[in-house]
């Protein structure tokens, strides 16, 4: 679990077995208001100022939800 700015947040990294240039970064925000503030931080500025020119991107935003 890493600490930005108060907010608990967990990055996870994985690589798939099917493709071995293909990797996967997975954040979990506590909630919408963590992920807003995450996105005006510095670094995530210059990621999203680099990232085209360096990889595939797909950015996905989902909610959480109870499996009962």
């Amino acid at each position: 679990m890493l600490k930005e700015h108060g907010r608990g947040v967990q990055e996870d990294a994985g690589q798939d077995q099917a493709d071995s240039s293909r990797f996967v970064l997975d954040e979990l925000y506590v909630g919408h208001a963590a992920v807003t503030a995450h996105r005006q931080t510095p670094h995530f500025v210059n990621y999203l100022s680099r990232i085209n020119d360096l990889a595939e991107r797909n950015a996905f935003v989902l909610d959480a939800v109870e499996v009962a």
